[in-house]
């Protein structure tokens, strides 16, 4: 920046308008021999330019607003951000106001976050009077975490006595230990933000540029508030005694530095606006690169961690099938069993009470079959309903611990992740529909097999056929083939009653096949129920844990491409990803 142009500026702050009016009394008294003349000339028309001079400096009054905004050294004396526009050289800036990081922080984290966000270049001021401290250049990290450049300024405190001297007047650097304060205030920052956002800082005495340029150059008052008379107005005074001009006063300030800044940005304005959009965007994807690694190695971790429990509990599903399996084939077979003893029993009675009567006793042991086939009937349902009952219990015990150990060891995760201090992380809800009570999806379909009449049994016709024709031919040819022995009633009983036995115990071996059978077509639907609902709301929700994995993978492909080509995009452009 040309010294010409730093003078453009000092005198575009300081110019004068041309129409000047003046505000100081040049009323004199004229003498004249009329009385009604001297009343005009010395009495109307000085109060005349009285009340103009009021006028004025009430006008003058009107336009000292400078300083208001200055500091008074209050903990949080600026409440919020406040926008000033900038219009130089055709160029339009907005400079933004935010609330200092020193106080009550929290208050306005928020304004400064969204006021950086929209920042392209951010002027850090530190005074003189205070060292860096690592912990603010961290705060400042955290807000500038989307790539703003960043312009350290140290303010150097000075009152007015400081510059008495002819010496003390030769160059800012020799007052405040300003050269350290500038020197410890960019390593500071450097060591936190890093170089590449880091701009040349710069020594400026904020007050004294104040203090030369919140002069009216209409009639050289001050512009400074009233509510400032006490400390601003005085401390202006005070330096204009020992500078012997505004521009003086202007020049030692050294603010034309901050003015360079903004200057040499004219010529690449635009393409830096585009550039540091692109660094926002840049660092907002490595930043979210880093937070989706960190995260699908965590929830790989999970994943991990959940396996066995999806293990145990398909296994418990599989225990649990097979046992049903096993005491409704034992139950059956005993209930069976129960019946031919029965029925063995019935035949020895009535064989004895019948003997010689072939059909009469044909006809009553397939009676005794058929009554007893009624109560088995129920019996069997009842059994089979239970068996299902243990079934459905067991299937909703094993997917009540399923979720309590995926429960169990996420719990485990977030404690440990809040151990290490990344309590961000949280793994997927895990509600996919199976919450604790609600398994009315498992119960309705497995209990409708026993309504469907699959408890009774596809064995009866078989046997009961098999029962009626033994019943009919064995026992007829049994009598008549005894009547013709020369043996006493009763031997010849016993011996028809044994040989019905022995064909009541063929038929019960036959029974036993037809049982066998009976099962794969009893056993069917409850194993495809099983396998096709059951199992596959286990898969369902062990896919759930892994999906997020894909998607992280997904996401992770899609912002690494963008970053590619956003680096390999010219300095100042921007094409469409």
């Amino acid at each position: 920046m040309a010294a010409h142009e730093l003078d453009e500026l000092f005198e575009e702050a300081t110019s004068m308008p041309s129409s000047v009016v003046p505000t100081t009394s040049v009323s004199q008294h004229i003498e004249v021999s009329s009385p009604t003349l001297d009343a005009l000339l010395n009495r109307q028309l000085t109060a005349l330019l009285d009340m103009l001079v009021v006028y004025e400096r009430q006008k003058a009054q009107v336009h000292r607003v400078d300083g208001l905004i200055i500091g008074t050294g209050e903990a949080d004396f600026t409440k919020g951000n406040t926008l000033y526009p900038l219009n130089y050289k055709g160029k339009r800036f907005q400079l933004i106001d935010v609330p200092g990081i020193e106080g009550d922080e929290s208050k306005y984290a928020h304004m400064v976050r969204e006021a950086i966000a929209k920042a392209h270049l951010v002027f850090y001021v530190n005074g003189t009077n205070k060292k860096p401290e690592k912990a603010t250049a961290q705060k400042i990290r955290n807000y500038l975490r989307l790539g703003t450049q960043v312009c350290p300024l140290v303010n150097v405190r000075g009152n007015a006595d400081a510059y008495e001297f002819e010496e003390d007047r030769e160059s800012l650097k020799n007052h405040g230990d300003s050269t350290t304060a500038l020197q410890q205030t960019e390593e500071v920052l450097r060591s936190v933000l890093g170089s590449k956002v880091m701009q040349t800082g710069h020594c400026v005495q904020g007050l004294l540029a104040f203090s030369a340029l919140a002069i009216d150059a209409q009639t050289g008052r001050t512009t400074i508030h009233s509510s400032r008379s006490r400390d601003l107005v005085i401390q202006q005074r005070n330096y204009q005694k020992h500078f012997t001009s505004r521009k003086s006063m202007y020049e030692f300030s050294q603010i034309q530095s901050v003015a360079k800044v903004l200057h040499d940005k004219l010529s690449t304005f635009r393409e830096d606006m585009i550039e540091s959009n692109k660094t926002k965007v840049y660092e907002l994807l490595v930043e979210n690169l880093e937070t989706l690694k960190n995260l699908y190695i965590s929830h790989e971790a999970f994943v991990a961690k959940t396996k066995p429990e999806f293990d145990k509990c398909r296994e418990a599903i599989k225990q649990a099938q097979e046992r049903f399996e096993q005491l409704v084939v034992t139950g059956r077979k005993n209930l069976w069993e129960k019946l031919f003893n029965s029925l063995k029993e019935d035949a020895d009675e009535i064989v004895e009470q019948n003997f010689g009567e072939n059909k009469i006793i044909s006809n009553k042991i397939e009676r005794a079959f058929k009554n007893r086939q009624e109560s088995l009937k129920n019996a069997l349902q009842e059994q089979y309903e239970k068996h299902l009952a243990d079934l459905q219990k067991d299937l909703q015990q094993a997917m009540r611990r399923l979720l309590e150990d995926v429960s169990r060891v996420e719990f485990e995760k977030l404690l440990s992740d809040s151990e290490n201090m990344n309590i961000n992380y949280k793994t997927p809800e895990l509600g996919i529909g199976l919450e604790f009570g609600d398994y009315g999806w498992m119960a309705l379909n497995i209990g409708s097999y026993a309504v469907a009449g699959f408890g009774i049994g596809s064995a009866f016709p078989v046997i009961g056929n098999l029962i009626g024709a033994i019943a009919g031919a064995v026992v007829g040819a049994l009598v008549s083939f005894i009547k013709h022995i020369f043996t006493s009633k009763g031997e010849r009983i016993r011996k028809a009653q044994g040989q019905v036995q022995e064909k009541i115990d063929e038929a019960w071996s036959e029974a036993r096949k037809a049982l066998q059978e009976e099962s794969k077509t009893l056993f069917s639907p409850v194993r495809k129920q099983v396998q096709e609902v059951v199992l596959a709301r286990v898969q369902q929700l062990d896919e759930s844990l892994k999906r997020p994995l894909k998607i992280i993978e997904q996401q992770m492909m899609l912002m690494k491409n963008t970053k590619d080509q956003l680096e390999k995009m010219p300095y100042g452009t921007i094409q469409a990803i």
